[in-house]
């Protein structure tokens, strides 16, 4: 096999720019799927069935959603010099 060279950004073995910079268990990422199952339940008829996938794809969005805000409300604190995320969307 000969030497290829290869730029920065390029190895195949890199990991990808989505990666956590530290291990994080899968648990500790979403919410429960109980709360998910549950709350979705609500917005379908008694007969109506929802499917696992469905669940879990909901319990992803859901969780990064909330990553999303508590890290946009994380910045907005540090450049506010704060030290409390409270529920004031004035400023």
């Amino acid at each position: 096999m000969a030497d290829v060279p290869t730029s920065p950004g390029n190895s195949s073995h890199e990991s990808s720019d989505r990666s956590p910079r530290f291990s994080i268990r899968e648990q500790d990422r979403f919410l429960p799927i109980t709360n998910i199952s549950r709350i979705m339940k609500k917005g379908v008829p008694t007969n109506g069935k929802i499917a696992k996938d469905a669940e879990e794809t909901v319990q992803e969005c859901v969780s990064e959603f909330i990553s999303f805000i508590t890290s946009e409300a994380s910045d907005k604190c540090q450049r506010e010099k704060r030290k409390t995320i409270n529920g004031d969307c004035r400023r």
